[in-house]
């Protein structure tokens, strides 16, 4: 099985930083949830200035909402960190090789997993990463500017020969 393309990081903070803010600040549904939410916290601002009465349960919640929804990534961000140093040190080394049959990733710490390309549900290209989301929900990372062989592009592509929704 030759390699035919491989990439190599160490997980940090502004990489885990950038997948929380895709999971919790960037998917499309959540995306159109918030605008229809402060579209409403608006539209009962305008009430009240008008002279109306407003719903007093999506002036308070609707703030409170974006609130909780970034306290929760700062909150998941931090405690991926702190778990990463406790556990590996200053960071994990992350190793990829991709073949024409599968994906296989090593970690620093010995940890290997092989993933089937029938088992990617879609993957999602971020300002700096790729992320494929298997079926199981798990999420395999591979940063952009982190091929040793390949390159990003020619990657998108080969997923999407393999029939992979690239978002």
């Amino acid at each position: 099985m030759e390699a035919l393309f491989e990439n190599s990081y160490v997980r940090n903070k502004e990489l885990v930083k950038e997948l929380y803010r895709y999971f919790y600040l960037h998917r499309k549904l959540l995306l159109i949830t918030y605008v229809l939410l402060f579209v409403g916290f608006i539209a009962n601002l305008l009430l009240y200035i008008l002279g109306n009465e407003i719903n007093l349960v999506a002036v308070i919640m609707v703030p409170l909402l974006y609130l909780f929804q970034f306290l929760r990534y700062l909150l998941q961000v931090n405690a991926v960190v702190k778990r990463d140093k406790e556990v590996f040190g200053d960071g994990i080394t992350v190793d990829t090789v991709v073949t024409e049959e599968s994906i296989q990733v090593t970690a620093s710490n010995g940890a290997v997993n092989k993933l089937e390309y029938i088992n990617v549900k879609k993957a999602v290209s971020t300002k700096n990463l790729i992320l494929l989301r298997t079926k199981a929900n798990l999420v395999y990372i591979l940063k952009k500017d982190s091929f040793t062989k390949g390159t990003s592009d020619e990657f998108i592509a080969f997923l999407k020969s393999k029939g992979i929704k690239v978002k």
